[in-house]
C-alpha cells in the first residue's frame, strides 16, 4: 500500500475529501472515549469538510508558519498532518505538530513517519498534544523520541477529557 501513497499539499478542491477522511480517523482514534453526542454532532464530514474550507482558504496570520499535507490512495484522503507555528501563548517550542491523523486501513504502513519527515523540517525542536487516553499515539510518539513534559490540558467543550503534550527536541530524539 505504501507504495502507491501520493503525499502532497493539500488544495482548496480537497476540502470535501480531507473531511471525510478527517471524520473517519478521528471516529477510528477517539470515537470509543468521546462522549457519542460530541462525535455526531461536531466530527460529521459535513462539519470537517466546512472547518478544511476555512482553513485551505484562509490566509497565515504574518510571522506563522504553517505546513500541511495530505496522504492519497487513488482518490481517496488516507492521511493528513499540519505542523507549524505554535498555538499556545506559553507554548514550550516556537513550534507544533498541530495535527496528524491516518485512516486504520493504512496503520503499520509507515504512513504516519513518511508525513512526519516531510512535514517537520530534520532537527526541528517542536512539540504536540495528544488525548491522555489515546495510548496507541503516545507509544507511537515516544518510539520516535516525543517526551511528555508534565503539561496537561482539558478539553472542556469535550467531557473535561485530558490531553498530555509531548516534545522532541533534536538532542535526545531521532524520528
Amino acid at each position: 500500500m505504501l507504495e502507491q501513497i501520493l503525499i502532497r499539499e493539500p488544495e482548496l478542491r480537497d476540502a470535501a475529501r480531507i473531511g471525510l477522511a478527517h471524520s473517519i480517523a478521528a471516529d477510528e482514534a477517539y470515537g470509543h472515549y468521546f462522549p457519542h453526542d460530541w462525535m455526531l454532532q461536531r466530527n460529521t464530514p459535513a462539519r470537517r469538510t466546512e472547518q478544511w474550507t476555512e482553513l485551505l482558504a484562509e490566509p497565515l496570520p504574518e510571522g506563522h508558519q504553517r505546513g500541511m499535507l495530505i496522504a492519497e490512495v487513488g482518490e481517496q484522503v488516507v492521511g493528513f498532518g499540519i505542523f507549524g507555528t505554535a498555538r499556545d501563548h506559553d507554548a514550550p517550542l516556537p513550534l507544533e505538530l498541530h495535527r496528524l491523523y491516518v485512516l486504520s486501513a493504512a496503520y503499520g504502513t509507515g504512513l504516519s513517519d513518511r508525513l512526519l519527515a516531510e512535514l517537520i523540517p530534520e532537527n526541528t525542536d517542536h512539540y504536540l498534544w495528544v488525548m491522555e487516553e489515546n495510548t496507541r499515539a503516545i507509544a507511537y510518539y515516544r518510539k520516535r523520541g516525543y517526551q511528555p513534559d508534565g503539561a496537561v490540558q482539558h478539553l472542556t467543550d469535550i467531557a473535561n477529557l485530558p490531553k498530555i503534550r509531548m516534545v522532541w527536541t533534536p538532542k535526545v530524539s531521532t524520528i
